[in-house]
């Protein structure tokens, strides 16, 4: 893709989280009725200006999939198999279907919220989530399995215990199923409260349960994106360790092994890495941008396949340099414990990192 293609679709991703904008702010602003009578002309201009944008972003990724994938058949086929279509179709589709259907206006323009929805292309936290929710569904079905049976068991025992003192609240068990769902989420509305000794037992056990059952889905939930936030760290170091030629040698298998030692470092141009003085506590290899390391003897600049800060972890003494980036960097930042552990398992890539410090060290 060139330069100008880039610009273009950033372009048109900017004007559609506009339009997404425009469209919600319309929505929230036709339903205060002092707003809408006062700015009516401008609340549908903007909800209606924003569904034709949603159409023609339709027809435009139509027209994309069916140049990129040769052929009108197999480009619409692809792009409407995905979730993201979907969305764009119902963001276009939702208000003047609903008018269609014979809502009135203010219902009809209701729907526009939809298109909300659209924002979830532009987040990547939204594809965490999907990965997350995949890899730990059989485990929060599980729990959701549990909270079901302790609903059920708590709405039944708080019928039992609370009918005749309470008819109206808990006279059935579809009435209770309310105070068990307020309870277990340890809402506590306050509009249904068991007054015997035994309903209030069985309250106090039943908010304890919804909290144990809150934070298995919680833990599970943590250790998911936890788990993936690795994977992603690790694929994308992986990428990042194999650009670096000074790793280029040690193949495949063992770049895995480094990437998990490495963490992402970016800096921004004119920022300093480092100061003269400050412990050494990471050292850093270059994958993209330069650097100019500040020393008693003149600065000196190094790009690409660079590294520095080695020598205060050898030493274990201060800083003796200041580094600052020239440009915007992408560094691979390797810590002390890290450094220790590369030592001892990858010692033929200590002895290039030393003998680098022993020429610099003589200069």
């Amino acid at each position: 893709m060139d330069a100008d293609s880039r610009a273009w679709r950033s372009a048109w991703a900017i004007a559609d989280r506009v339009a997404v904008a425009g469209v919600v702010a319309a929505v929230i602003a036709d339903t205060e009725h002092e707003w809408a009578g006062q700015w009516h002309w401008l609340i549908v201009a903007a909800i209606w200006a924003g569904t034709a944008f949603f159409a023609a972003d339709v027809v435009l990724r139509c027209r994309l999939a069916i140049v990129h994938r040769h052929g009108w058949r197999r480009g619409l086929s692809v792009y409407l198999r995905s979730a993201s279509a979907w969305v764009d179709v119902v963001a276009a589709a939702a208000v003047p279907a609903a008018l269609l259907a014979g809502l009135d206006r203010d219902t009809a323009y209701l729907f526009g919220l939809l298109g909300v929805l659209k924002l979830g292309r532009y987040s990547s936290g939204m594809g965490l989530l999907r990965r997350v929710a995949r890899n730990a569904a059989e485990p929060l079905l599980s729990v959701l399995l549990a909270f079901v049976i302790v609903w059920t068991l708590a709405a039944t025992l708080a019928y039992l215990l609370e009918r005749t003192a309470q008819p109206a609240t808990f006279g059935s068990i579809p009435l209770a199923m309310w105070w068990a769902i307020v309870t277990l989420t340890t809402t506590g509305y306050g509009d249904a409260t068991p007054v015997t000794l035994p309903g209030r037992v069985l309250a106090g056990v039943v908010m304890v349960s919804g909290i144990g059952v809150f934070a298995l889905w919680a833990g599970i939930l943590a250790s998911g994106f936890a788990d993936e936030l690795r994977r992603r760290d690790f694929l994308r170091n992986w990428d990042l360790v194999a650009k670096v030629p000074f790793f280029s040698s040690i193949g495949a298998g063992l770049i895995g092994e480094v990437a998990r030692l490495l963490r992402r470092h970016e800096v921004a141009g004119g920022q300093t890495v480092f100061q003269a003085g400050e412990p050494g506590e990471a050292m850093y290899f270059i994958v993209s941008g330069a650097v100019e390391v500040r020393v008693p003897g003149g600065p000196v600049r190094l790009g690409e396949n660079g590294f520095f800060g080695e020598m205060a972890l050898i030493s274990g003494a201060p800083r003796t340099a200041t580094v600052v980036a020239l440009d915007a960097c992408i560094l691979l930042e390797l810590g002390v414990a890290e450094f220790r552990h590369l030592a001892g398992s990858r010692p033929e890539l200590m002895d290039v990192i030393h003998q680098e410090s022993s020429r610099r060290a003589a200069s």
